[in-house]
């Protein structure tokens, strides 16, 4: 990290307020003079431990004059590109004698994350930009003369998230109740400032303003580093989470993510989102079954069934089984068949069973029933025997 050279003294208006008399030997002036014109400041150095970041900033002085200096106070202001106040700072009184060469002294300009207001801070943490140093030095050469100086420079920040990219999610299971899914999370922490906490989504319904869903992710990314890690949600499904599989729907929600860090909320952004959920069980079909004999008493009977997974995100799996009613009596059920759907793809099974002779020639209905971690579905359909 390097200091911007206009916080250099040397570059700086060095106001005088002569204490002393007009007629103060031009022998202290000059000595004065040359205290100013021997600071340096160094390139700045930077820590962090919890919510605190702290710059070291090395500060030079030397007095090749005749005359003690003392009295020598440092303080300065840290801004924002805004112009807002981040922190002040100010040195404990020092003093050089005369002879001393090259002495030098730390501004510790200590920054507190957990004082900064949540707007601000959501700008440092996510742009890049330069905070402004604001230092004046004060000194005497006692008991004739009084001097200060101001300077101004600015300190390179790079903020401790930048190119935060979420990635497409992907369903890890589910079941009667909820939803699980995984986002990819990947972002560059370019600062010397360590990234220590959580990033954290919350998904809530538009409509009616309750919860839908959230997740979160611990991160730790150290310095000059790319973290990449797995946000890990669960989104709450509908009480009849059983029309899911039938039925297609567009949820409306406000997404909100945040950093988390130190146990402050660093960074927070909003957006609407609009999930469509497409049925897994899609365009059923039934095809023409058909009976062949078994023995005297029951025949075989199988009918062809599909349907297509129009799901983008959801992989179905279950059972499928059918059954024969006659009345309210259950006379005929087949054993059940597994099903294992990718999104996109399709299911297509003949589902078979044997039946008593009899039932076949009264009126009744054929169940065809399918069971998965979202529930139970079945649907009948009328036979005339």
């Amino acid at each position: 990290m390097r200091l911007s050279t206009g916080i250099n003294l040397l570059n700086v208006l060095i106001v005088l307020a002569l204490i002393a008399a007009l007629t103060a030997p031009s022998l202290v002036v000059i000595n004065a003079f040359g205290v100013l014109s021997s600071i340096r400041v160094g390139e700045p150095s930077v820590s962090s431990s919890g919510s605190v970041v702290e710059f070291s900033v090395p500060i030079g002085i030397s007095n090749s004059g005749p005359f003690g200096v003392s009295d020598v106070r440092i303080y300065g202001e840290v801004r924002d590109a805004g112009g807002d106040l981040i922190t002040s700072i100010s040195s404990p009184p020092f003093s050089v004698a005369p002879g001393e060469i090259g002495t030098q002294r730390h501004l510790q300009i200590r920054i507190n994350l957990s004082d900064i207001p949540q707007g601000r801070l959501q700008t440092l943490f996510s742009q890049a930009g330069n905070l402004t140093l604001l230092a004046s030095l004060g000194l005497s050469i006692d008991p004739l003369i009084s001097i200060s100086a101001q300077a101004s420079g600015t300190i390179p920040w790079e903020p401790p998230v930048k190119d935060f990219e979420l990635g497409e999610p992907a369903v890890l299971g589910y079941n009667s109740t909820h939803i699980f899914a995984s986002m990819p999370v990947r972002f560059e922490n370019p600062s010397e400032i360590a990234v220590e906490g959580a990033v954290e989504v919350l998904f809530v319904d538009l409509e009616t303003g309750s919860e839908m869903g959230s997740g979160y992710l611990d991160v730790n990314a150290p310095p000059g580093s790319i973290f990449e890690g797995e946000l890990h949600s669960s989104f709450r499904l509908p009480e009849n989470a059983t029309a899911l599989l039938l039925e297609a729907r567009t949820y409306r929600c406000n997404a909100t993510f945040g950093f988390r860090l130190f146990g402050i909320r660093v960074y927070t952004i909003s957006s609407p989102l609009e999930l469509q959920w497409s049925p897994p069980v899609d365009s059923p079909y039934l095809g023409s079954p058909s009976i062949t004999p078994y023995n005297s008493t029951h025949s075989r009977f199988s009918l062809p069934f599909g349907f297509v997974n129009s799901n983008s995100l959801v992989t179905l799996d279950g059972s499928l089984s059918l059954g024969l009613a006659v009345g309210d009596v259950l006379v005929s059920e087949s054993d059940p068949v597994g099903v294992h759907v990718p999104p996109g793809s399709g299911c297509s099974c003949n589902l078979t069973m044997l039946v008593p002779d009899w039932a076949l020639s009264v009126p009744g209905a054929l169940i065809l029933s399918l069971d998965t971690p979202f529930g139970s579905a079945s649907m009948e359909v009328p036979i005339n025997g």
